[in-house]
């Protein structure tokens, strides 16, 4: 209790702290140059879906981060866009053509980016050396093609006041039991199996088997996306979820609540990424920064998406699987390595999705 105690009071002492910028005694050779680089550029332009980071509340939290953190003022341009992979490969179409990309960060899962990492898609950077303090060598993945940004924690999304119930599960086999039947959904698209089906975790056998048993004792499947459905009581729980992220929203904090199941707990990462045909490279490498710092991982990822990156040991996401691991659940990390070594994962799942779409 003392361990949690003294974490939520870091966590906190941080959030009070002013966003300090970035003197220029301070600043690498390397930093400067993309200090100066996006002080040229003067724009950024970002699209991906309104509900990650904040969406266009997120942009202009990030703009005025930068300007603080960095000294630089951009035009910051969002446009709300498609989910992850039509992103990825609307970008990468756009690179073959010649063309500017459509965003200038993208942001995506391991399952989105690996594709592309011998493709020449994304921009290698030195993440480490730009932000040394901060930046571990392990969150810049694939030669800093991809950085950390959010650490997504899947599990069971359910209302609290409807289905308080659900608050007592802890095991994948919990969710089979009598008084659950009806009561919960799952995704069409089976998140978080994807995971589970990997070969080494549980395969494709255990999780055929328990997705036939599954499809007995769901209510109805349902994207991760009706969040307002849950809170409403139309759905009391959804498993697997996609982010963990949607109770800590203020919106839905008093509603919602989120567990993990420990025998399908999984650090799921996600990344930002700067596309080789950029248009607005330098700012959109300044905002991968001020996203990384104390004050943005706050300010941005938590306060608008409702999680953040484990990796740093301020954050509340760090404080959750810290708990968690005290009590011996293991998580599968899904690095973008990760997920380039598993490959049976594609052609399992799509088979276990044909299975539940049956129901």
């Amino acid at each position: 209790m003392g361990t949690k105690i003294a974490l939520a009071a870091l966590a906190m002492l941080i959030a009070a702290l002013p966003l300090h910028p970035v003197r220029a005694a301070d600043q690498s050779p390397e930093l400067k140059a993309v200090i100066d680089g996006a002080k040229k550029e003067g724009a950024l332009t970002l699209s991906y879906a309104e509900n990650i980071l904040g969406g266009t509340q997120g942009s202009r939290v990030a703009r005025d981060g930068i300007k603080k953190m960095f000294g630089v003022a951009l035009d910051v341009n969002f446009t709300p866009g498609p989910s992850f992979a039509p992103m990825a490969s609307k970008v990468y179409t756009e690179m073959q053509a010649g063309e500017k990309a459509t965003t200038d960060l993208y942001y995506g899962t391991a399952v989105q980016i690996y594709p592309y990492i011998d493709r020449g898609l994304f921009r290698k950077i030195d993440w480490v050396k730009l932000y040394p303090d901060r930046i571990k060598p392990a969150f810049a993945e694939e030669e800093g093609r991809a950085l950390r940004v959010v650490t997504a924690l899947q599990g069971v999304l359910y209302n609290k006041r409807v289905a308080p119930e659900f608050g007592k599960v802890v095991m994948m086999d919990d969710l089979l039991k009598p008084e659950y039947k009806g009561k919960l959904f799952t995704t069409p698209y089976l998140a978080g199996f994807d995971v589970l089906v990997a070969d080494g975790v549980w395969g494709f056998q255990k999780t055929s088997d328990y997705i036939g048993k599954l499809s007995a004792q769901i209510g109805g499947l349902a994207p991760c996306a009706a969040t307002d459905r849950i809170a409403a009581g139309e759905i009391p729980a959804l498993a697997i979820d996609c982010a963990g992220a949607e109770q800590n929203l203020p919106r839905y904090r008093d509603v919602l609540a989120h567990v993990i199941v420990h025998d399908a707990a999984a650090r799921r990462y996600n990344y930002v990424c700067v596309p080789e045909n950029a248009k607005h490279p330098d700012a959109a490498i300044l905002m991968a920064l001020y996203l990384s710092s104390p004050e943005g991982q706050k300010a941005v990822p938590y306060d608008l998406f409702g999680v953040d990156l484990d990796d740093y040991p301020e954050t509340r996401t760090h404080a959750r699987v810290t708990a968690l691991e005290k009590q011996g659940v293991k998580f599968e990390d899904v690095t973008i390595a990760w997920w380039g070594s598993h490959k049976n994962i594609d052609g399992d799942l799509k088979k276990l999705i044909a299975q539940i779409q049956r129901h």
